[in-house]
């Protein structure tokens, strides 16, 4: 039994090991491959790029058949301009440059140095890049209309603010683009250009500012994946691989994405998206970003909603971008226990204790299955003279197949004929692993916890504890728990499950210390139901006999 409690516990381990070597890199992965859709005729405008483009990001617009100059009245600045909306959860400039936006900040998320989070990258020049700049068919108009002044016109409902841009040349070359804030972290946009050649808005390259010191962990190495769903289905799009040009049909919405905070346009009808990848920086500082746009109707206008904002749950779900959440192979199990983690916290005004109090009712649950366990291992370990006496026996079991399995089928009488189940040891370290990794999902990409204080030095339960305490005490809490929970196999073993600990507790040691509180809180129950089962023993020895 104690061979397969091993196996059981090795095959864990590797798979946790591997996750935590990897998971920074690989989560965008847990999605379907990036499936590429050929673009209708109805989606598409007549002049789109054709199939080749997508993998040439030289190539993203198709130049188009010069339309005749029509001679406007020129609307335009004389002066940069850079109007500021804001709301109780947000504060966006722009910039009549071009007509972007140059700065996206949420008052009520910080970075650890306390300045608001950041959600548009700083570019080396005005009017490069921002978010909604145009990629236009024809690239000197695309151009023209990233670097003009755009006329500004301020909406007047305090409600809804919006601010409206406005630009015509003499050529007949026009712009208009509106935007309005509705709901919190989501606002309308509306784009307009004459002559109505194919174009796309853009958002990126990237998202937000992340320290490359990595103060805020794995969010560093996630920072800047895309986004596209496509008839309800997630696709996940690693800035480091894949085509440097994708082109979807009719998206939900297309977008980039980190483990806390995402930007992501949704049409209002039916448009082609593409995500397309670039290298921004040189040398030491050179980073693949990538960047998520929609297509212009036919009739030159496109409009939306765009999200810049936190990967809330409840906000995302109720916004039609909840599939952005993603917890992993166990994410059924990773957003109940984030549902707990928020209910139970309601009352504790604390995720770590919240943690905690979940973990103890997680062990009232999972009780009944424990203490059977412990108990068929304490009856395991008396079984363990007659166990002996049938592999004395068999001496040659492990070298002749016909033995062992006389041997196998003994030992299985033997079990029947005590009531003992040989794999209710496993059972216990079976059901926690699920609850293990969705913690780890949760605690790693739930924005709820980010930043989320305990006590004293754990000022962030989503990232590693800084001093190893926390680690330092759940491996000694798991060396107790292997030391006194019984155990029927022979010393070699004994040493290996007594090796165990230290292995976890290297591994753990750069996990959330959220999880690592978990786990010790877990150990110290499972400590505590194992004294109290062993005085229990010792005063009722008749409670385990074994049949004579």
């Amino acid at each position: 039994m104690e061979k397969r409690i091993f196996v059981a516990v090795a095959v864990s381990i590797a798979f946790l090991w591997l996750w935590a070597a990897i998971a920074p890199r690989i989560f965008p992965e847990l999605a379907k491959p990036v499936k590429p859709a050929v673009a209708t005729a109805a989606a598409r405008p007549p002049a789109a790029p054709p199939a080749t483009p997508r993998t040439d990001p030289s190539a993203a617009v198709t130049p188009a058949t010069a339309v005749p100059p029509v001679a406007v009245a020129a609307v335009s600045a004389t002066v940069i301009e850079e109007p500021m909306l804001e709301t109780s959860e947000v504060r966006a400039r722009f910039s009549n440059r071009g007509a972007q936006l140059i700065s996206y900040q949420l008052k009520n998320y910080k970075n650890k140095d306390g300045s608001l989070v950041e959600m548009v990258k700083p570019r080396a020049r005005a009017g490069a890049d921002f978010p909604f700049t145009i990629e236009s068919s024809v690239a000197r108009d695309g151009e023209r209309l990233n670097t003009a002044l755009y006329e500004v016109v301020r909406g007047e409902s305090s409600a809804t603010p919006s601010l409206e841009f406005r630009y015509a040349a003499a050529d007949g070359l026009r712009a208009t683009k509106v935007f309005q804030f509705t709901s919190p972290y989501l606002f309308k946009f509306d784009v307009d250009v004459t002559p109505a050649v194919p174009y796309r808005v853009m958002v990126g390259p990237g998202i937000r500012n992340v320290d490359p010191a990595g103060t805020e962990g794995q969010a560093a190495l996630l920072a800047g994946n895309g986004l596209v769903q496509l008839d309800g289905d997630l696709e996940v799009l690693n800035r480091e691989k894949g085509d440097r040009l994708q082109i979807f049909d009719s998206p939900q919405f297309v977008g980039i994405e980190d483990n806390y905070f995402m930007a992501a346009l949704q049409p209002a009808e039916a448009s082609n998206a593409i995500v397309r990848r670039v290298t921004t920086g040189a040398g030491k500082e050179a980073r693949k970003e990538l960047l998520a746009g929609l297509s212009a109707k036919p009739d030159g206008s496109i409009s939306g909603t765009a999200f810049f904002g936190p990967k809330e749950t409840k906000l995302l779900d109720s916004y039609g971008l909840g599939e952005a959440l993603q917890y992993g192979m166990f994410g059924v199990i990773a957003r109940f226990l984030l549902e707990a983690l928020v209910w139970i916290n309601q009352y504790t005004r604390n995720y770590g204790f919240a943690i905690i109090v979940l973990t103890m009712l997680i062990k009232i649950v999972l009780y009944p299955l424990q203490h059977k366990s412990i108990v068929s291992m304490k009856k395991m370990q008396r079984l363990a003279p007659k166990m002996e006496v049938i592999k004395a026996k068999y001496k040659k079991a492990k070298t002749d197949p016909e033995q062992r399995q006389k041997m196998n089928a003994e030992m299985m009488q033997l079990y029947q004929k005590e009531k003992i189940n040989p794999m209710s040891g496993c059972i216990p370290i079976i059901l926690q692993m699920p609850i293990l990794w969705g913690f780890y999902n949760l605690l790693s990409r739930a924005i709820e916890l980010r930043g989320a204080p305990w006590i004293l030095w754990i000022k962030d339960l989503s990232d590693k504890d800084p001093t190893y305490v926390l680690p330092i005490l759940m491996t000694a809490t798991m060396f107790i728990q292997t030391w006194i929970t019984p155990t029927t196999g022979d010393p070699a073993q004994r040493r290996i499950f007594l090796i165990m600990p230290l292995i976890f507790g290297i591994m753990f040691k750069e996990f959330p210390s959220g999880l690592v509180l978990y786990w010790l809180v877990q150990n110290v129950l499972t400590i505590t139901q194992q004294l109290i089962m062993n005085k229990w023993w010792k005063d009722h020895p008749d409670e385990l006999k074994t049949a004579s």
